[in-house]
């Protein structure tokens, strides 16, 4: 498979926000008690961003589209668009390199993300999500109740 070296296998594992501590190694301000599962989400490791299947299940394919824009300091608008890679047979708690950040040249560039999932228990859907790249730590793209997060459109595909 051309994309094996960016195929990350049992890295990824989700922790709710009311389980989490903060960086200062005390426990984090009370939340709720999130009770719905990330199927799909995104996460940052060093510079790169992976897309994780959270899911129970092999999905049969993801096909990742990138795209976004840039102001170019105030001379206007530049488009950026990148190929859709397909990923097949991807495994539970694996992440696939979706991206890679870099702080100080992407500060104004706002990341869109399109996916095609194919997978028995979804069928076929279409997830898109509009970033601001550098702000980019943990976003949940898909819960298991179906739901998509704030700003993620999530769309069955005949």
């Amino acid at each position: 498979m051309k994309n094996q070296n960016k195929v990350i296998e049992n890295k990824f594992f989700w922790l709710p926000l009311d389980q989490r501590k903060s960086k200062y190694g005390g426990a984090m301000a009370p939340r709720k008690s999130e009770l719905r599962k990330p199927l799909l989400w995104l996460t940052r490791k060093n510079e790169s961003l992976y897309l994780v299947n959270g899911s129970d299940e092999i999905l049969d394919s993801i096909v990742i589209t990138n795209g976004g824009c840039s102001t170019n300091d105030g001379d206007g608008i530049t488009g950026l668009t990148d190929q859709g890679d397909e990923y097949k047979n991807i495994q539970p708690n694996t992440g696939i390199k979706v991206d890679r950040l870099d702080a100080l040249q992407d500060c104004d560039l706002l990341a869109h993300i399109s996916l095609r999932v194919k997978s028995s228990i979804l069928g076929c859907i279409d997830i898109s999500s509009t970033l601001g790249r550098n702000k980019i730590k943990e976003t949940v793209l898909i819960w298991d109740t179906g739901e998509g997060e704030k700003y993620v459109s999530v769309k069955k595909v005949s």
